[in-house]
């Protein structure tokens, strides 16, 4: 439905000739069911619109390393946006439904990456990226030109890792260390946001969850400041810092875009608040996020984490309501299947059943709000 809005384009740029042989004739051909013939990605109807399915680059052992580097990082920004896409619209084993009960086909990137998940899982993916940048760069004198590489890699590793709930903001420390080096790349070298793809966005959501954890360390100090260890305090500043200089840049980016275009309007730090944890609402209050329109964007402000781990943690859920929902049932046949009935539990279970809201169902209604 969405290629049927596309302006026909083939009267002005005339398609390459599809005389290219489409049969597979290497083993990853076979595996991946895609050809790396150039010609033939490139008329393949699947792409016509972006690159789709298993990547013909990265699985390709004849291509570049730095090729097959951008082809992997590209397969694993596409799983994360499925996930959020999926999330919010609701996923059977192959189909998803939209609100109308319409069933719609999964991705064809999300069925590549369902049917080979030991090679295609987006953390295999971001890891196998660093490795082959490491390959082509061990040949390589000058790599200055690689940053916009290595910024990419160091988001999506911090992005794809499930955290640390325990500690502030949920992010552990090689995650703080990943958006650290990203915003600061950033600072460096402002020109990178210009960089095609989704950098931009990728950028905005490593300072928004540098919100997270800013408003999780300062929610961690007593009324005199001083609950936090030298090495948090010192932590807290160096974050701030960079907070505040990537988002000025972002915000003059953000600026010479069009409005559909930007990302998240990232709101201040309330630094007049002198005393910490008063009663004057967070450090920085992300619900004055002017939110940006893409939903794999969305998840970092709601949730704090990448839509891939919002998946996973929802599965988690999921499985241990499950095995309590098992469990109890073991446990009433345990008892001769007695239970109490009557008014009170038929109550109990329509409020059960009112109150029963997932997180899926929660971002979906949030999001229909913003869009609206």
């Amino acid at each position: 439905f969405v290629s049927a809005a596309l302006p026909p384009i083939d009267d002005i740029i005339p398609p390459l000739s599809s005389d290219s042989d489409t049969e597979p004739t290497t083993a990853a051909e076979t595996k991946y069911k895609t050809s790396t013939n150039p010609r033939a990605v490139i008329n393949a109807y699947k792409n016509q619109m972006w690159m789709q399915g298993a990547p013909p680059v990265f699985i390709n052992n004849e291509a570049p390393p730095l090729c097959r580097c951008l082809d992997a990082l590209a397969c694993a920004v596409r799983s994360c946006c499925d996930k959020a896409n999926n999330r919010f619209n609701g996923t059977s084993k192959d189909t998803e439904m939209r609100g109308n009960n319409e069933a719609v086909s999964k991705s064809v990137t999300t069925l590549a990456v369902t049917a080979n998940e030991n090679e295609l899982a987006c953390r295999n993916m971001v890891l196998s990226a660093f490795t082959l940048l490491q390959q082509h760069e061990s040949h390589s004198f000058n790599i200055d030109k690689n940053q916009g590489y290595h910024l990419i890699i160091s988001a999506m590793d911090a992005f794809v890792e499930g955290g640390d709930e325990e500690e502030a903001g949920g992010l552990s420390d090689s995650q703080i260390q990943s958006l650290l080096f990203v915003c600061n790349t950033i600072i460096e070298h402002p020109y990178l946001l210009f960089q095609p793809g989704p950098t931009y966005h990728i950028v905005s959501n490593s300072a928004i969850l540098l919100c997270h954890l800013l408003n999780g360390l300062h929610s961690n100090r007593d009324l005199s400041g001083k609950d936090l260890g030298d090495l948090e305090i010192a932590l807290f500043d160096t974050v701030l810092d960079t907070f505040l200089s990537v988002r000025k840049i972002l915000n003059i980016h953000s600026a010479k875009l069009p409005v559909n275009l930007r990302c998240h309007g990232i709101p201040r730090p309330n630094l007049s608040k002198g005393v910490p944890n008063e009663e004057s609402g967070p450090f920085i209050d992300l619900g004055c996020t002017i939110m940006c329109n893409v939903r794999g964007c969305q998840s970092f402000v709601l949730m704090g984490c990448s839509p891939y781990v919002a998946s996973e943690r929802g599965q988690d859920a999921s499985s241990i309501q499950l095995k309590k929902d098992l469990s109890m049932i073991v446990e009433i046949r345990e008892n001769g299947g007695t239970c109490m009935e009557g008014p009170l539990q038929s109550e109990l279970s329509d409020l059960r059943t009112e109150l029963d809201v997932d997180d899926d169902s929660l971002l979906n209604a949030l999001s229909r709000i913003i869009s609206s």
